[in-house]
């Protein structure tokens, strides 16, 4: 009789080949799948805590911790960002299970920011040579749970780690913004500073409207105010705030001075400013009073009240109705400003909500108005009078710090043949 052999053990060593194999997908798809989703949301964590610290590094002593304050408030559940992971079931920082936390650091160029070498600089800001932390980075490490891993017979004692970084900070100049003042102040080189354009960084000046949109019977040249090296015209360019208005005059002055230009879908539409262009300036009728409408607008930035003054009375008191539009930056590490007080110097005292920072375009002249460039000042209060800028002074003066260009824009692009080596940029994320 002839019986008929097979391997009867094949099968289920087959079977167990199988099963391992499945395990193992099992792995590769929920363990390693898992580890892949937690770093999706550990890299979105890091890049808005990132960017929203990166908006504080504005070359201020305090700028650093600022920013820190940014970076803890996007894992805090107490400030809306709680930005958590593991299908938000964790807290980055807050969570017995899984071990994790967030870490941030400053750097003052790009590339040490990107490799994270030479970090914290915290101290020795020196703005007026370009020396502070402009880059923040932010790098966040959690554990990922592991579910099947256990079953092939890997260790579990310590769970995997995953590690995500994400860099921001300011952009490369811009040639083409928004987000700034419509005010432009003439080069004091005349031509011959394509960097400062003759003002000295951390001094004082005194702008002045331009005679000619002064609207007076005679023209007036405005002496220095006290504390500053010089006077420096400026004009209203012909740029309305929020592009076609039915505003009239005085009130779209005062916009323009309360609020800056605003955002618009693209450069070809009203409220952008290009380097290397020839701007317009606003026809002032006679008797109009431009440099008044100015500094009512400009007040609104220490958060003055409009009714208390003499802005109410002009334009049938409109001014007023305007001014809760705007955000007063009043400084919280100097409280309420008075009359007297010295004038603050930007890097070492300023403490504000970057609402007094000036953008302006910076032009040949305010007959040609070929814009040259954007840099920035730190509006100053006026010493005679009891909270904001002085009204009564017929030319729109005001005492501005000249700091360059370390505040960022709200918004702007990079278009064109423009070539400019400095000027002001935006926040952007770098990594």
């Amino acid at each position: 009789m002839t019986w008929n052999r097979r391997p009867r053990g094949a099968v289920t060593i087959y079977f167990v080949l199988f099963l391992v194999l499945f395990f193992g997908f099992l792995v590769m798809a929920v363990d390693v799948g898992r580890m892949y989703l937690i770093q999706g949301e550990l890299q979105t964590a890091a890049t808005a805590a990132a960017m929203a610290s990166a908006l504080q590094l504005v070359g201020t002593a305090n700028a650093t911790l600022r920013a820190g304050e940014r970076m803890t408030a996007a894992f805090d559940a107490g400030t809306g960002g709680d930005n958590r992971f593991n299908l938000r079931m964790n807290r980055v920082g807050g969570d017995s299970q899984l071990t994790s936390e967030a870490t941030i650091d400053f750097y003052a160029n790009l590339l040490d920011a990107l490799s994270g070498v030479n970090g914290g600089q915290g101290g020795g800001i020196d703005w007026a040579s370009g020396i502070y932390p402009k880059y923040s980075r932010v790098q966040v490490t959690a554990q990922a749970p592991v579910l099947f891993a256990p079953l092939l017979g890997a260790s579990t004692q310590t769970p995997p780690t995953v590690a995500v970084s994400a860099v921001a900070g300011i952009s490369v100049p811009l040639c083409t913004v928004c987000g700034i003042d419509a005010l432009a102040v003439e080069d004091l080189s005349a031509g011959a500073d394509d960097q400062n354009f003759g003002f000295t960084p951390g001094g004082f000046y005194t702008l002045f409207l331009t005679q000619t949109q002064q609207g007076r019977p005679r023209p007036i040249t405005q002496a220095p105010l006290g504390g500053t090296l010089a006077s420096v015209r400026y004009a209203l360019l012909y740029h309305l705030p929020n592009g076609p208005s039915d505003l009239d005059l005085d009130n779209s002055l005062f916009a323009l001075a309360a609020g800056g230009v605003s955002t618009r879908p693209d450069d070809s539409l009203p409220g952008f400013l290009s380097i290397g262009t020839a701007e317009t300036a606003y026809a002032i009728p006679g008797g109009t009073t431009a440099g008044q409408d100015i500094l009512c607008g400009l007040n609104t930035r220490f958060g003055v009240d409009l009714a208390d003054n003499l802005c109410n009375t002009l334009a049938g008191g409109t001014f007023s109705s305007l001014a809760p539009l705007f955000q007063a930056d009043t400084d919280a590490g100097r409280g309420t400003f008075s009359a007297g007080e010295a004038l603050q110097d930007f890097s070492k005292e300023y403490e504000g909500n970057q609402r007094r920072i000036l953008t302006l375009a910076v032009i040949d002249s305010t007959d040609a108005g070929n814009v040259l460039n954007f840099r920035q000042f730190l509006l100053q209060m006026s010493a005679g009078q009891e909270a904001g800028l002085n009204l009564s002074l017929a030319s729109g003066a005001f005492v501005a710090q000249y700091i360059g260009t370390p505040v960022p824009v709200r918004c702007g692009t990079i278009g064109g043949p423009c070539r400019i080596a400095s000027g002001v940029g935006r926040v952007v994320l770098h990594s």
